[in-house]
């Protein structure tokens, strides 16, 4: 990272850390927070911090903070509905595509989905390890439907997504910084001692990670498309495995994503990411609320030296020089706009009321989101609070159901699936 990329990341960190502690969900201070979320617009006008951004060369962006060109400029009568999500490995994505997968549901929307029996092994990716959307490999649409939405796992190409979806699809991601993935990851993965993690985690010895960073090639599986720990975000975004180490090339790819993909997210501010994505989509509050999912606890004390982790960069050169080139990208966009903070502190306290509403399994009544300068009301019914508490599985399991009846209406599909959505209610209950 160049030394005008570390100054504009430490001076972003540090404000939105110092008024992301105050305003978190679960230090509710409604008082102490509207002070504090009132003080942050002013503070990126009027303190040094503004100069020290805006000083930085950025011939990509106009650096007047009160004339946008982008996201919420952007005049539009209803919200997109051909989107598709490039879903990447413990980055909150499970979490997006909930979301996603809400939207598309109660609006009848056609989702890309795999042609696979739901009981399958890896049923929740399309195609392979490695392989990208192709016709063989994701149920059929009526002739007469676009494919509309995109949530389940699948490589990024770009030809396969021109062929696949309308030319007005928005596409987007979301990355996560790669050393706080990997703990993510061996805590998700390495917990139960599957496949190269069982060689990583029983070695007899103290740091076993350590060891593995040292020498990873001795543990990572000879195809990298079956590896959760090497670059696997930039491969998941379609990087040839043959290039994971060029730099030059590196470089050239992702400045070519970076003009196929509309957006690119940042787990680390998941909240912030969702403002970014409503304005740009015109998508509403309660089109991306959410109750987060597939976090599991920390199992695995990594314990890593300054040593490892510099050795994780080198392994993971590509994705670091992912994230470093997309989060610079998403706080330009992100300085773009106007009353930005405002809306995701707004955005928080609607969160904190949905998830306390459905925290209560035996919720009989309705909360009342009332209209906003940003966005409408809504009524959250204990409905509601059902779809946000399941698991994309239950919920990729129903979408399913209801896309291979479109695409096989008489009932002669090549897997033989009798049962119907309404079958399926089990599954929210």
């Amino acid at each position: 990272m160049d030394q005008k990329m570390v100054e504009y990341s430490e001076v972003v960190e540090k404000q939105l850390r110092s008024h992301k502690e105050g305003i978190h969900l679960t230090k509710l201070n409604l008082d102490a927070k509207s002070k504090k979320i009132a003080k942050l617009n002013e503070s990126i006008n009027k303190t040094e911090m503004k100069k020290c951004i805006f000083n930085i060369d950025r011939h990509d962006v106009t650096l007047d903070m009160h004339s946008r060109q982008t996201a919420t400029k952007k005049v539009c009568s209803s919200p997109m509905t051909h989107v598709a999500f490039l879903k990447t490995h413990k980055t909150a994505s499970s979490t997006i595509m909930s979301i996603m997968q809400r939207f598309g549901y109660f609006r009848n929307l056609t989702f890309v989905m795999p042609l696979k029996k739901i009981d399958q092994y890896r049923f929740n990716y399309i195609g392979a390890p490695g392989e990208t959307i192709s016709y063989e490999n994701i149920i059929p649409k009526r002739e007469e439907d676009d494919y509309d939405l995109l949530c389940n796992h699948v490589v990024y190409d770009e030809g396969a997504f021109q062929n696949t979806f309308p030319s007005d699809t928005f596409l987007f991601t979301i990355i996560r910084e790669p050393l706080k993935q990997l703990i993510s990851t061996v805590n998700y993965y390495g917990y139960t001692q599957q496949g190269y993690f069982a060689k990583i985690l029983n070695q007899s010895l103290t740091h076993p990670m350590s060891d593995y960073l040292k020498s990873p090639w001795k543990f990572e599986p000879s195809n990298p498309h079956y590896s959760v720990t090497n670059n696997k975000m930039s491969i998941d975004l379609g990087l040839p495995v043959s290039q994971i180490r060029n730099g030059s090339f590196i470089k050239s790819y992702f400045e070519r994503l970076n003009t196929k993909f509309e957006l690119v997210l940042l787990q680390e501010y998941f909240d912030e990411s969702l403002i970014l994505f409503k304005r740009y989509t015109c998508w509403s509050f309660r089109d991306i609320i959410y109750i987060s999912k597939n976090i599991w606890p920390l199992h695995q004390n990594l314990n890593l030296s300054a040593d490892d982790i510099d050795n994780h960069r080198k392994w993971n050169v590509a994705d670091y020089a992912l994230y470093e080139t997309f989060y610079k990208i998403f706080w330009t966009k992100v300085l773009k706009e106007q009353e930005f903070f405002d809306e995701v502190y707004h955005f928080r306290r609607i969160l904190q009321k949905v998830n306390i509403h459905c925290s209560n399994n035996k919720q009989s009544k309705s909360l009342t989101i009332f209209d906003s300068k940003w966005s409408p009301g809504f009524i959250l019914t204990p409905e509601d609070c059902i779809f946000l508490k399941i698991n994309e599985k239950q919920f990729i399991t129903v979408i399913h159901k209801r896309m291979m009846s479109r695409a096989y209406p008489n009932g002669n599909n090549p897997f033989e699936q009798t049962t119907t959505e309404d079958d399926l209610a089990h599954l929210f209950q």
